[in-house]
């Protein structure tokens, strides 16, 4: 017990030192419709809401295919606490990877006892292993991207109820106590609530009780895993009830053949980012093959089949290699081969595969020692370990420097337009960080590069038109948020707010009501449109409906800081001295300026 916690403080001391620079890290690209601009994380009291209505998942897109109630919850929870500061997200992310690295070490341990495997006389072997399997998976700079990321916690806490629920059904098998076997089942349950991809969880049951039946029969490890079996039948009918459909994606973004022709190749990155994590990358530019006559289809056909080969032929010596490259391959397979997204690889993914690559690492090593060290003198020993202390030391590293990346939008997107320099996307999302720097012209050649590459993406003429109304070119502007108009409906909300504004900052005062009504009812919960209109009616002299439509923004989003500012002196020039005070209390306290949005600037008050 006292080695086992030394090491889970080695742990902790280790995740501590390579993302203490993480803390302080920006909100990145869907961290903003997420938790930014969600006005239900900013209640507490809209937590039993998120288990009854998925949609409250976004503060901007009212379409969803995820149910992630338990999630949201946490986001919610973050807000009550420290309210948009950043550090107290980063702080519950470390907290929740540091569990789930200290669970690798513990599952590790108690799993050779499970399979059966002798220590063979050496009582530090199994606690070694574990401790250097759960650091590559704690260090390893892939799982910044679950980890920085705030909105990455949906892997990071996925992860963490199926290692726990994992755990706990390795307990019950060691010693056939039920209050395990409830844990577990509770564990399931709330990694369900997180994230679908926890249904793997199931069959990596019923693979370990097939691999290592401990003397039970048949019928009694079957009864076993019936629970877990209901629980997935539940989450089916649950997910069927709020989406009507298992689809996750609606129509398919490319052909399924073709899809699984890259996957072919995708898998090959997927070891290849895990081994030598050299170009990370928030969004890969991962062309799409379309003909298994593709010579990168072929290569990673031949090697995906070698290496499937020698896994099946070391798992005659040790079933357990067999049972974490099926780890790795399970928990994979849903993201990248069999659910059809629109992005083909993706570092998150990731996360909790890596488990298996960081296990088999860690057997490698001990292969290694045995066969090679073992009888050797005291320096070949201090020269092995000192090899996985740089192994370990390397991994870190790498993550630190990642962590920089992450650092802010400005950072992250010349990273990711450098590594995918022919993907419009990361060109779009700097422009738009470029221009709210300022820099309009680097802003502009930035997202034209993006319209270039993809001519019907509909997010870079909007961003374009932010650009232009900032310089003070109306008609450019205009002219770039009509473009927007037919490519991509779900923007339309975004588009008619803007081009509300525009209308109004010309006193064209019919236009802009009926965009701006316009972008209220496609998206009801969407805060900039109401906080126009309440200008729009305050400069008509409609001070009651004014009132109205403010007190509306600050509803959906209590950090309105415009709203409540406005709302301040209309119950001033109402004569209600008690609720201008409280308004200008929580314009004090709520002040942060929304960059991301575009509402009135008028007098005193910022956007």
């Amino acid at each position: 017990m006292r080695r086992n916690l030394l090491f889970s403080i080695l742990i902790f001391l280790l995740v501590l030192l390579v993302y203490a620079n993480s803390f302080e890290a920006s909100f990145h690209h869907d961290d903003v419709h997420v938790i930014v601009r969600n006005s239900h994380v900013k209640d507490l009291t809209n937590v039993p809401r998120f288990f009854l209505q998925p949609q409250m998942g976004s503060g901007v897109y009212t379409e969803t295919s995820g149910y992630r109630p338990l999630l949201m919850a946490t986001f919610a929870m973050n807000f009550y606490l420290g309210g948009l500061n950043v550090f107290g997200y980063h702080l519950v992310n470390f907290g929740i990877h540091v569990c789930c690295a200290i669970l690798v070490y513990f599952i590790l341990l108690h799993l050779f006892r499970f399979a059966g495997i002798p220590s063979e006389g050496n009582p530090l072997r199994d606690p070694l292993i574990a401790l250097f399997g759960a650091l590559i998976f704690a260090l390893h700079p892939v799982q910044t991207e679950s980890v920085t990321y705030i909105t990455g916690r949906s892997s990071l806490l996925t992860a963490a109820f199926f290692l726990a629920a994992f755990y706990a059904y390795v307990q019950y098998g060691l010693t056939r106590s039920l209050r395990y076997l409830v844990l577990s089942l509770i564990g399931y349950a709330a990694a369900l609530l997180v994230k679908e991809i926890a249904v793997t969880l199931l069959f990596l049951l019923m693979l370990i009780d097939y691999l290592f039946p401990r003397g039970r029969t048949l019928q009694t490890r079957i009864r076993s895993v019936l629970p877990y079996v209901l629980l997935s039948a539940i989450y089916l009918g649950v997910r069927l009830y709020f989406f009507g459909t298992l689809n996750y994606a609606g129509e398919p973004v490319r052909p399924f053949y073709a899809h699984l022709l890259t996957q072919a190749r995708a898998w090959v990155h997927c070891l290849g980012t895990l081994l030598l994590p050299l170009s990370l990358n928030i969004d890969y530019d991962f062309p799409v093959s379309y003909s298994i006559l593709d010579s990168g289809v072929i290569l990673s056909i031949i090697l995906l089949a070698g290496l499937a080969g020698t896994i099946l032929w070391l798992s005659r010596f040790n079933r357990l290699i067999g049972f974490w490259a099926l780890w790795f391959v399970v928990n994979l397979a849903p993201t990248n081969s069999l659910i059809i997204l629109e992005d083909l690889v993706s570092d998150r993914w990731l996360y909790l595969s890596s488990v298996g690559y960081a296990v088999l690492l860690a057997y490698a090593g001990n292969w290694i020692f045995q066969n090679f060290v073992e009888g050797k003198n005291r320096a070949a020993k201090i020269a092995f370990f000192f090899l996985c202390a740089l192994v370990v030391e390397m991994y870190g590293f790498s993550t630190v420097l990642r962590n920089f990346t992450w650092n802010n939008d400005r950072s992250l997107w010349e990273d990711t337009v450098a590594k995918s320099p022919q993907k419009a996307r990361p060109y779009c999302a700097l422009g738009a960080v470029l221009a709210l720097e300022g820099k309009f012209q680097e802003a502009r050649q930035s997202l034209e590069r993006a319209i270039e590459l993809a001519p019907r993406g509909g997010q870079a003429y909007i961003n374009l038109g932010y650009v232009y109304s900032l310089e003070g070119k109306t008609a450019e502007a205009i002219a770039a948020y009509e473009k927007a108009i037919p490519l991509n409906p779900k923007l339309l909300p975004e588009i008619y707010n803007n081009l509300g504004l525009i209308y109004f900052q010309q006193e064209q005062m019919e236009k802009a009501e009926v965009l701006l009504r316009k972008a209220v009812e496609i998206r009801p919960h969407f805060a900039p449109p109401y906080c126009n209109l309440g200008s729009l009616y305050e400069k008509k002299g409609d001070l009651d409906r004014a009132i109205q439509y403010y007190e509306k923004t600050v509803q959906l989003a209590p950090d309105y800081h415009s709203a409540h500012e406005a709302l301040s002196l209309l119950y001033g020039q109402k004569g209600w001295k008690e609720k201008s005070l409280e308004a200008h209390q929580k314009f004090r306290e709520s002040f942060r300026p929304l960059a991301y949005d575009k509402t009135v600037k008028k007098n005193s008050r910022t956007r």
